[in-house]
């Protein structure tokens, strides 16, 4: 017997547990003895991306995870985290829904017996199809859970005119769409990150339902019924270009202030943002946008000077103190001059007294200097992300 496998376990355990999964299965290989410590360590974080072209639509990977986990259920046990993407190609769903509903079938079984899980990322790219949370949801109990990721099932953006609803089950009478997702939910009250990506329907959650949950994902009116009443202090949205004034006032609701808003994943209209700062403008320290400029602003300008006309808007976050335009296009410039977007900072500088840190579409990350009150840009900020 080698040296190395006459190491007690914990040793063992202490210089596996820095290996890439790859390295990690050649371990589990090598000898029985190996395979006992590698093997619940690989498990413990389970990362799988498949691409499912027309011509291939079974889920195969998530198809072998399942069964693996269902053949020797001392692994439930150690799984922590769980995340599984499909990327799908465009059209019809009903193809897809076929070939994955045996698979789904599988993962819902093998999610019953994760019950120490506390991270859960489902992105199925099967939104518009007539599939919804019960599929992957409807039984499962998750008391450790922290963070919740779902999207890619249900009606997604389609339109509810075009979109045909799963049948109801054990004949359930509720027609509401978001109902599946809203009961999850209210059952895993640990749950401190949610994600729903997907979801464009109202969700019902009672009042003593996520206590815990500090930061949220999703649509507009996804985020007006679950914000309301918690203490959620990160909100990002997705979705369309316009947000109803009765969504932004529920939205404002929260235990807590919003402190970080990330409006990246949508196209936001100077309009659009200035009826934001309306309910959150007070409490938004860090905003993040990706802002639409066709059409607005000012039509004599071009480029980076097309953001000139943001000072009104950004004078209503006197809390401000950090600006994300990074996800922003400015008529196709890669890099802003350095002069005009200094002449920016100063500017806004001006209308929000509070700001300190400006990333702008080309990347450059400009800081307010304190004790001479000025705009240097950082030498390192080819790769700039926003910090939080």
């Amino acid at each position: 017997m080698s040296r190395a496998a006459q190491l007690p376990n914990e040793t063992l355990h202490a210089i596996f547990e820095n290996l890439s999964p790859g390295s990690l299965a050649a371990v589990v290989r090598a000898s029985h003895r190996f395979h006992l410590v590698a093997e619940r360590i690989l498990y413990t974080s389970i990362v799988i991306v498949e691409s499912l072209p027309h011509r291939a639509p079974t889920p195969i990977n998530t198809a072998t995870c399942a069964h693996t986990i269902l053949a020797r259920p001392h692994l439930s046990e150690v799984v922590r985290r769980l995340s599984i993407r499909w990327q799908t190609d465009t059209g019809p769903r009903d193809p897809y829904v076929a070939a994955a509903g045996p698979v789904l079938d599988l993962l819902h079984h093998a999610l019953q017996t994760l019950v120490h899980l506390e991270h859960l990322e489902l992105a199925l790219g099967l939104a518009g199809g007539t599939l919804d949370a019960r599929a992957v949801l409807a039984g499962c109990a998750f008391p450790a859970l922290r963070v919740f990721a779902l999207s890619g099932v249900g009606r997604g953006s389609l339109s509810p005119k075009l979109y045909i609803p799963p049948p109801s089950v054990d004949g359930e009478e509720d027609d509401a769409l978001g109902a599946p997702i809203a009961q999850f939910l209210t059952a895993t009250p640990s749950i401190e990150q949610l994600r729903l990506l997907d979801c464009y329907e109202s969700l019902a959650l009672p009042p003593g339902a996520l206590p815990h949950l500090s930061a949220f994902r999703g649509s507009a009116i996804a985020a007006a019924g679950v914000l309301p009443g918690r203490p959620v202090q990160l909100l990002g949205l997705v979705g369309h270009e316009f947000i109803t004034e009765r969504d932004l006032q529920r939205i404002a609701q929260t235990s807590a202030p919003i402190r970080f808003l990330d409006l990246s994943m949508m196209s936001v209209t100077p309009i659009l943002l200035r009826d934001i700062s309306r309910h959150l403008g007070a409490v938004v320290e860090v905003l993040k946008v990706k802002l639409a400029l066709r059409h607005t602003l000012h039509f004599a300008l071009s480029g980076i000077s097309l953001l000139a006309g943001l000072s009104p808007v950004l004078g209503a976050f006197p809390a401000l103190r950090q600006l994300d335009l990074s996800p922003t296009s400015v008529d196709g410039i890669a890099r802003g001059n350095a002069l005009e977007e200094s002449a920016l900072c100063t500017t806004w500088a001006r209308a929000c007294p509070a700001l300190r840190i400006v990333i702008f579409p080309s990347r450059t990350e400009w800081r307010r200097d304190g004790a001479a009150d000025i705009w240097v840009a950082d030498a390192a900020s080819a790769a700039v992300w926003t910090r939080y």
